[in-house]
């Protein structure tokens, strides 16, 4: 029982210091429908509770350590200085391109977001596509221009 409180004094975790609560309760004889009413928890957040703490004592009581299991992914600067040199060669560049790109290259699968982001690290921007009419009067465009009509409305 001593090791319990030890470890609720030493826990910085809300959370576990709510599960070491709840086992200490269950040790000092409550019931776990009490314990989970006096917590403020469900029965059967209570049971896996104490599951957990049966099979690998205090540390088994975080149960999410939070974030990304593999962490975050670092990327080599490298790789994308040596894409911005291709992408000065020319050509139409667009970020599934270049994941393609980095793929072949480096074999390496950057999500698209990580590679946009780098991108205009580098200095580089998006350019959307613009309209371009096909089939263009120029007179027309001239005429509106200058604010002249082509057509004459009248009653």
């Amino acid at each position: 029982m001593q090791a319990l409180r030890s470890a609720l004094a030493k826990s910085r975790d809300a959370a576990q210091k709510t599960r070491i609560r709840a086992i200490i309760h269950i040790k000092e004889g409550a019931t776990r429908t009490a314990t989970a009413e006096r917590l403020m928890a469900s029965r059967t957040s209570v049971i896996s509770w104490i599951a957990a703490y049966e099979v690998g004592g205090v540390p088994a009581l975080i149960l999410s350590k939070g974030g990304r299991p593999e962490g975050n992914p670092k990327w080599d600067a490298s790789v994308f200085e040596a894409l911005a040199k291709e992408i000065d060669k020319g050509g139409y560049w667009s970020i599934p391109l270049m994941q393609v790109w980095l793929k072949t290259q480096y074999n390496k699968d950057i999500p698209e977001q990580t590679v946009w982001y780098r991108m205009d690290q580098l200095g580089y921007s998006h350019k959307g596509a613009r309209p371009h009419p096909v089939q263009g009067n120029r007179e027309a465009q001239e005429a509106f221009k200058r604010g002249v009509s082509l057509r004459s409305w009248s009653r």
